[in-house]
């Protein structure tokens, strides 16, 4: 059973959704208009005697705390407020794992504090060294989500049909949190995006690392990720991709991804 819970993580409420006891603790970070709800496929398929894990949902995202003007909602942030949520649920050294902004999000994370983390998993991260801000986005931004097309949003049907079995529950509550997404957080995490300089800091970890994409990516393309993987020290990466598959193997092949996960986590024990 998956629990909706919350931490106090400085200055904001997050929420986060927990799911398991076992020794293994993984934390899961989501992207940029999506939230905690979409790991729910891959919570739901790890073995709770064996795996604990704990699904936050950023600042601004499902009933996590809304936090001020568009400045509130950047990569650091994210980081700063993860940081505070592991040290209040005093959690072990554990495996973050990250999907689109998310890994930009992880991904800082394990440069500011590697003695967390046990390994690092980045799927489908938005590319390290930023996406261009070009002339207008903030309007295109703005005009795009007042009409429900959320830019850089995974969708969760991408690339074809939905997975079979899985409840069209976590589809409408996955897209109602999507349709809540404030302004603020969209303007801020597209800037956010455009800053972004870790690829030249990525050889700096010194964890495992598993980069893991779909090769039918539209909404990052598998060449930012592939050159973000080439950019990690060769002798602790490892990349997994998904053919066919598009943005969010966590949904669209749960299954896969699941197994490729347990694989690089048991690798480690």
């Amino acid at each position: 059973m998956i629990e909706s819970c919350f931490v106090q993580a400085g200055d904001v409420r997050l929420e986060y959704f927990e799911r398991g006891a076992g020794p293994e603790v993984i934390v899961l970070v989501h992207g940029y208009v999506s939230s905690g709800r979409i790991w729910s496929l891959t919570q739901d398929r790890l073995d709770p005697s064996r795996y604990r894990t704990i699904a936050l949902n950023n600042r601004g995202a499902g009933d996590s705390s809304r936090a001020g003007g568009e400045d509130a909602y950047t990569i650091e942030s994210f980081v700063t407020d993860l940081a505070s949520a592991v040290a209040a649920l005093d959690l072990p050294r554990f495996t973050l794992v990250g999907h689109s902004l998310g890994g930009a999000t992880a991904a800082r994370f394990a440069l500011d504090h590697p003695e967390r983390l046990k390994a690092l998993v980045l799927l489908d991260p938005v590319p390290l060294d930023g996406i261009p801000l070009e002339p207008g986005w903030r309007e295109q931004v703005l005009a795009r989500a007042q009409a429900g097309v959320h830019p850089l949003a995974p969708d969760p049907r991408a690339g074809g049909t939905r997975p079979a079995g899985s409840p069209n529950e976590f589809f409408r509550l996955l897209q109602a949190d999507m349709a809540r997404v404030a302004p603020e957080r969209l303007l801020g995490g597209r800037r956010s995006m455009g800053d972004v300089r870790l690829r030249q800091r990525l050889s700096e970890l010194t964890m495992p690392v598993l980069v893991i994409a779909g090769d039918q990516d539209a909404t990052v393309g598998i060449e930012p990720i592939l050159t973000d993987f080439l950019a990690l020290p060769p002798a602790t990466r490892s990349l997994h991709v998904f053919h066919g598959v598009g943005h969010s193997p966590n949904v669209d092949a749960t299954d896969g991804f699941v197994e490729v996960l347990k694989a690089f986590v048991t690798g480690m024990e």
